[in-house]
């Protein structure tokens, strides 16, 4: 089971000799029981670089999230700002790491042994082939691996007893072609003593140099014999085929590995080591056939098995090389729609095993200034939005701490080597991109996925404008639905609000204000209800004006029943105008009518349009002033008691307020609140009995007053058969 994590820092993943080194890497970390997690900012990094392109933010996921150590491949990267900036951070991070290719203070740099092996190439020109004179192909001037090349050379000549004028025989091509082929084509045409041999400091001179001489008429080995350093792909197939030094990459990573494993545990890893071979080629003269391994497995071949690998991806990514993919992932209308698209398109890679899609947070820009977006970095938390596993079930979409990664490496598993790279579009950072490989040599990171890499980058950028175009319709939309004055839903909203509730259990509570007669009056009153309905609603609710003073609320339904939920909202609405009016100089207390309407979910097709016509209805009556609605007269009279318990109201003053008989009146009663009207004055009083108990420190015959009670005897009788205890029990209750 994997026992830590690795991070390695690379530019690229694409030469043979990138694979080379990964699988070194690789193979020693998955021994030693560790992930590998490969941060990488995929693209060519010797061409110049966009300081507005996010792809290298992948590089700080070392600031984010838990690593035992890290390998920085800092030699892979010709950008020296963003070499610079990996070794600050990599500074400031405390981490245990070792860097290949380059030196820097405080930390261990590996290198390959690479004299020993330049000098085995020289002393194999020498003995072999007879060679007493040469030129030293070198790199850059001071620079450590020209150096240590060098060096080898010279132990080789030294041990020989050959002179070597430094002066006329060492020369600079800079690892690179032009300087080679000019050398080349001056030994050529005499204008550089023609030497036995020359030793190159890599192939990329070698080839180079060896087409500058036969370009002037000298044979490769015949006149001048050539060797290569490194182990390219291309020393097979030049002609004639290069004599090089192979297996050092993979070497460095061994290395990497393994002195990264001394700084993580404090003891050796106990593995053997692996150092660089000798390929031979025709270029130095030999005879026999070029001794490059036929086999593809683990002990030999590096450049045999770059390669295959090289054609191998050709032939199954080629295929599949569209310039149409961003115009693909630009159709999602949603995220999860985005991440289907996104799947289809990773048919063109076959050797994954596994492919998660990490997004920030925070990856969208801010709907309310576009300006504000995520610029580098990475949220605390991540959404997993895609993990799609290859011969099993995909895994569920969730949030996690970006400190962990991946949430697979939470969960007990083999080694696993998993390559990561910036998921952005020019300055915007969206999160991060890991596919989980079997070996490095099924890694892609070729043109052909930078082409799929843009296109889901693009595919995210396209979905946030149109989930932006959507939100400022949305804004549209609630500017002609808000009253402006209010801030509330209008008619309008009201109604739309209503049509999204369609399937829902619901009740819709009307509130009407009674006209006074006097405009100042009316909208002192119409501004109190206003406040007062916001302070008294509920968060999900939503209050709508749907007239000059006509309100209504969209309610959900619970377990009370409707017209005891409508009842409490309206004495909740009374008590706080009450409270509002007593802080306003001369206010007059407002008329309230209130109706309701119960809709449950069934998908009533026709409750727009019952709504609408009950609104109409109460537009009139409050014009009118007609207030003559049972269930408003109702919900009036149950108000008035109470707000006011302490009025004497008998069954009989009660109906005949109501204009009913005695028993019409009780029964119609008990239908519309479900308890008996004398029951229901009870309760008004005893509530109100409660409270002052709570609140007051009144004596007890002060309350039964206050309550209704004329004798204090009475209310006690009545408030310990209803409660269970006596009123002095029930206050010592409250104050514990």
């Amino acid at each position: 089971m994997a026992r830590g994590r690795i991070a390695v820092i690379i530019a690229e993943i694409f030469d043979p000799l990138d694979y080379e080194l990964m699988d070194g890497i690789h193979s020693r970390a998955a021994a030693l029981g560790y992930d590998v997690i490969v941060l990488t900012g995929i693209r060519d990094a010797r061409k110049v670089q966009d300081r507005s392109d996010k792809l290298n933010n992948i590089y700080s996921l070392i600031r984010y999230s838990h690593f035992d150590g890290v390998i920085f491949a800092a030699g892979s990267f010709y950008d020296s700002f963003t070499e610079e900036a990996i070794f600050n951070m990599l500074d400031d991070s405390h981490i245990p790491c070792v860097c290949i290719g380059r030196n820097h203070q405080g930390m261990k740099s590996i290198f390959p042994k690479q004299r020993e092996a330049v000098r085995h190439i020289t002393e194999h020109l020498i003995s072999v082939h007879g060679c007493r004179s040469f030129i030293f192909l070198s790199g850059l001037k001071g620079e450590y691996n020209s150096e240590e090349r060098y060096a080898g050379f010279r132990e080789a000549l030294e041990n020989a007893g050959i002179s070597f004028d430094e002066e006329t025989c060492l020369r600079f091509g800079e690892y690179w072609k032009e300087l080679s082929f000019a050398l080349g084509k001056d030994i050529a045409e005499g204008r550089v003593p023609r030497p036995d041999a020359v030793v190159c400091a890599n192939d990329v001179m070698a080839a180079s140099l060896s087409e500058g001489l036969i370009s002037g008429g000298i044979r490769v080995p015949e006149d001048v014999k050539v060797t290569g350093f490194d182990g390219e792909w291309f020393a097979m197939l030049h002609t004639p085929s290069l004599t090089t030094v192979s297996g050092q990459r993979f070497s460095e990573g061994i290395m990497a590995v393994d002195e990264l494993f001394i700084d993580m545990t404090g003891h050796p890893s106990g593995l053997p080591s692996s150092d660089c071979k000798i390929s031979y080629g025709t270029s130095c003269g030999c005879e026999s056939e070029p001794q490059y391994p036929s086999s593809c497995s683990s002990d030999g071949g590096w450049i045999e098995r770059g390669l295959i690998n090289i054609l191998e991806r050709y032939m199954e990514r080629g295929r599949y090389i569209s310039g149409d993919l961003a115009d693909h992932t630009s159709r999602a209308s949603s995220l999860k729609e985005l991440i289907s698209l996104v799947y289809g398109m990773t048919d063109m890679f076959s050797s994954w095993l596994r492919l998660d899609i990490c997004l920030c947070s925070d990856w969208q820009f801010s709907f309310e200034d576009t300006s504000v977006f995520r610029r580098e970095g990475f949220s605390d938390n991540i959404q997993l939005v895609m993990d799609k596993i290859r011969y099993s079930p995909d895994g569920e979409p969730v949030t996690f701490p970006v400190k962990k990664l991946l949430p697979q490496l939470e969960e007990e598993h083999q080694p696993k080597l998993i390559v990561m790279t910036s998921l952005s579009c020019e300055e915007q950072v969206f999160g991060y991109v890991a596919f989980n490989y079997y070996s490095t040599r099924d890694i892609c990171l070729d043109a052909q996925y930078m082409n799929w890499h843009n296109a889901v980058s693009s595919g995210f950028n396209q979905l946030q404008q149109r989930l932006y175009q959507n939100y400022l319709d949305h804004q549209n939309s609630i500017i002609t639905t808000i009253d402006p004055v209010t801030g509330l839903f209008n008619q309008r909203g009201f109604l739309e609000q209503l049509s999204q509730a369609e399937n829902k259990d619901i009740i819709v509570w009307y509130v009407g204000i009674e006209e006074s007669g006097n405009p100042q009056i009316d909208d002192k009153a119409f501004h109190v209800t206003t406040t007062a309905l916001r302070l008294i609603s509920q968060n999900d609710e939503k209050i709508a004006v749907i007239g000059d003073k006509l309100f209504a609320a969209i309610i959900p339904c619970t377990e009370t029943p409707p017209s005891e939920t409508v009842f409490r909202r309206l004495i909740a609405l009374e008590r706080e105008t009450a409270r509002i009016q007593g802080n306003i100089r001369g206010a007059i207390h407002p008329v309230l009518m209130t109706k309701y309407l119960h809709y449950k979910a069934s998908g009533n097709d026709k409750l727009l349009h019952k709504a609408a016509g009950i609104a109409e209805e109460l537009k009139n009556r409050l014009l009118s002033g007609d207030s003559d609605d049972l269930q408003i007269r109702l919900y009036r009279l149950r108000s008035d008691i109470y707000i006011h318990p302490e009025k004497d109201l008998s069954i009989d003053d009660m109906a005949e307020r109501m204009n009913f008989s005695r028993s019409y009146f009780q029964r119609i009663y008990k239908d519309e609140f479900g308890i008996s009207c004398k029951d229901d004055v009870i309760a008004a009083r005893l509530e109100k009995a409660r409270s002052l108990l709570t609140v007051t420190k009144l004596p007890v015959g002060n309350i039964a007053e206050q309550c209704g009670y004329n004798e204090v005897n009475h209310f006690m009788r009545q408030f310990r058969d209803r409660t269970g205890m006596t009123a002095l029990e029930y206050r010592r209750a409250s104050e514990e």
